[in-house]
């Protein structure tokens, strides 16, 4: 399904340009070692100075490519940098010092059978030692990248200026050559700089990027050619803080050039690709051309003058462009063989479930219970709207029962997905996080954006395409950015994981998380103490189904109690049905429906692990049954119900015999409803209001 975006963002969620400038960044690290391992090796006998011409460009880039590499690496860190230690550890340090020992182990032993091919390799013990600790080898950028990252995250607090101040001092000492930096130190030395840039100076460059245009691409071109020309020379390089300048010259130049080519119609898209796939390509090209250096040297040098003449001009560009493709070949081939742990940390182990599929330990869901209802209640308190409990004996008199409605379209955010949001993103901010994700279709991604900008936090939520315009706007206004992808859950989902891998946030799922469970779960808490404070305690308590945490909460807030919970979704939206006959979460293709926020193709695992023994019954409504219940509330209550709340109501209308039926104590049966939602359109409300009431109100 094609997406839509708002703001600088492709469909899949990820930043283009950043892609773009890393896609850029790998294609003149593999030219670069084209160029002076092989292509200035082969003896090419033309009386050209085109040789000469390649090798003096390499030499150009170089003040660009790890620079703008890093910062780009910098950005793309800035938010996990605030994480935790136990949280941001595994993925940031702990992967890149893996990779960085596999590949090198990897290198050493490929590289041996290339012992004439120009790059670092151990050819001992206490080489390999020295490489895997305080030498690091042409992998040098991983080592850099793990380090780098334990240095933003431990001096995290120290003011950005000194520490931008003291890693540029670093910098512009190594280019010196003051420091002793055998292998690739020194490289290890002058970029911290520019991934610490990235990380403290992230909005400044990526608005910088955003303002791109053709003039700013010129100035910075021009003066990233003027410093270039003015250090060569004059033997500028060594002079202290030359390079480093000419550098962040380069970087502003890197910037704006990849956001320009993100505009490009071909070169754009093809260099974005690229950039998603680069850690391959990374780790992967060198022994590749080890290889087409030993097959291709020695024939090249013997082709015809006229055809080395011919040649000698395209050939680093061609075999840049054959390196990249067989590295990008293999690891595909890999990764189709499930050699995945050479490019990611081996997954933590994993236990069976009872239908035999396995899952990460860590991925195991957390079974909230009662106490966590009713401790999400009291931090919530005073932080979410105690909305009001509304009674209608028109509607008791249809019912055949005293029904009370928890009238959460008057929540915060126009629902009652807002406790679960609050709750979790409380947490998270606590916990030192800087932003969030999030992806529904409407309600919940509006809670989180709201619950976000209270805390302080970035947020970006995931709409389906046919999202409500006033969920959108909603959204948008509470200052979330907004990515419009798909259709389905699992399209928003995808799309949503992306996003929070890349900018280093967590995902906040609508169903599948144990605060927005509890949290949803202190409305019917609230409904039920209300109750019986009035002295007509709940017998049952009906809630509208989608992704299923709203049951879910209402089973614990009941738990302990001899209230019955019953489910309400709309007729072929019914997952939580099928999936309690089945014993298993079980996806449904979702109808069309006027219930828009009760379609997700599947109850989340959590919200069924939790209502799976709890649930006494789910009851089916189609659109005339919820049209008729959304009539009734607006015209006898006057209140302003969305579809999908007033689902619950039209459930509650036609459990029948349920309702109607008396007490052990001979009292009329009282049942709680939880209108979840107000935010509904105009038109619909229009439409909707202005066709016939079919449900008679007795006077």
């Amino acid at each position: 399904m094609p997406t839509r975006t708002e703001g600088n963002v492709p469909p899949d969620g990820r930043v283009l340009w950043a892609d773009v400038a890393k896609g850029a960044c790998i294609v003149l690290v593999v030219l670069w070692h084209v160029v002076v391992k092989d292509y200035l090796r082969v003896d090419w006998r033309v009386g050209l100075p085109v040789p000469g011409a390649w090798g003096l460009l390499g030499e150009q880039l170089l003040p660009l490519r790890m620079p703008l590499f890093f910062a780009l690496s910098g950005i793309f860190a800035a938010n996990a940098v605030a994480r935790p230690w136990r949280v941001a550890g595994r993925p940031r340090i702990a992967r890149n010092l893996y990779l960085y020992a596999i590949w090198l182990l990897i290198h050493t032993a490929l590289l041996a059978s290339a012992p004439d091919f120009p790059t670092d390799r151990a050819t001992d013990g206490g080489e390999l030692l020295a490489q895997l600790t305080v030498t690091p080898s042409n992998l040098w950028y991983l080592y850099a990248l793990a380090l780098y990252f334990a240095i933003a995250k431990a001096l995290r607090r120290v003011h950005p200026a000194m520490l931008l101040t003291a890693a540029g001092a670093l910098s512009a000492v190594a280019a010196t050559g003051l420091l002793d930096s055998p292998g690739n130190r020194g490289q290890v030395y002058q970029n911290l700089v520019f991934f610490l840039a990235g990380v403290h100076l992230r909005p400044y460059l990526t608005g910088w990027a955003d303002g791109a245009n053709t003039r700013r691409l010129a100035g910075t071109g021009t003066a990233y050619a003027i410093g270039l020309a003015a250090m060569a020379p004059a033997g500028a390089q060594r002079w202290p803080g030359v390079y480093l300048l000419v550098s962040v010259i380069a970087v502003a130049f890197g910037l704006t050039a990849a956001a320009r080519l993100a505009r490009h119609r071909l070169a754009g898209p093809a260099l974005a690709r690229l950039g998603r796939r680069t850690l391959g390509v990374y780790v992967i090209h060198m022994p590749v051309l080890a290889l087409l250096d030993r097959l291709l040297a020695a024939p090249v040098a013997g082709l015809p003058g006229p055809a080395r003449a011919l040649l000698v001009t395209v050939y680093p560009v061609l075999l840049t462009a054959l390196v990249l493709a067989l590295s990008l070949a293999a690891h595909r081939c890999l990764t189709a063989l499930g050699a995945h742990w050479l490019f990611d940390l081996p997954r933590r182990r994993a236990h069976s479930n009872p239908e035999g599929e396995t899952m990460p330990r860590i991925d195991a869901p957390v079974l909230p219970d009662r106490t966590h209802v009713e401790e999400a209640a009291r931090v919530l308190s005073g932080r979410v709207v105690r909305t009001p409990v509304l009674h209608s004996p028109a509607i008791d008199r249809l019912a055949g029962a005293r029904i009370l409605l928890k009238a959460e379209n008057l929540q915060d955010g126009g629902s009652y997905k807002m406790r679960g949001a609050m709750l979790a993103v409380g947490r998270l901010a606590a916990a030192g996080h800087t932003g969030v994700v999030a992806q529904s279709t409407g309600n919940h991604a509006v809670a989180v954006a709201l619950a976000a900008r209270r805390h302080g936090l970035a947020a970006t939520v995931v709409l389906p395409e046919d999202a409500a315009p006033v969920k959108v706007d909603r959204a948008r206004a509470a200052g979330a950015r907004v990515v419009r992808a798909g259709t389905t859950v699992e399209e928003r989902l995808a799309v949503a994981r992306r996003i929070a891998e890349v900018e280093g946030h967590p995902l906040v799922d609508a169903y599948d998380h144990p605060d927005v469970v509890a949290g949803q779960g202190s409305a019917s808490l609230e409904l039920i103490e209300e109750a019986a404070r009035r002295g007509t305690p709940l017998d049952a308590l009906v809630v509208p189904v989608g992704g299923g945490g709203g049951i879910a909460g209402a089973c614990l807030a009941a738990a302990g109690t001899p209230i019955e919970v019953y489910g309400v979704e709309p007729v072929g939206c019914d997952s939580l049905a099928r999936s309690l006959a089945a014993g298993r979460p079980t996806p449904v293709a979702p109808a069309p429906s006027l219930a828009d926020g009760l379609r997700p193709g599947c109850v989340g695992d959590l919200p069924f692990a939790v209502a799976r023994n709890r649930v006494r019954g789910v009851v089916r409504v189609d659109d005339d049954a919820i049209a008729e219940a959304f009539r009734l509330l607006l015209l006898d209550l006057k209140v302003l119900v969305e579809p999908s709340g007033a689902a619950a109501l039209a459930g509650a209308l036609r459990l029948g015999g349920m309702a109607s039926r008396p007490t052990d104590g001979g009292r009329q049966m009282t049942v709680g409803v939880v209108l979840t939602g107000g935010n509904v359109e105009a038109d619909l409300v229009a439409r909707l209001a202005g066709d016939r009431m079919t449900v008679g109100v007795a006077a």
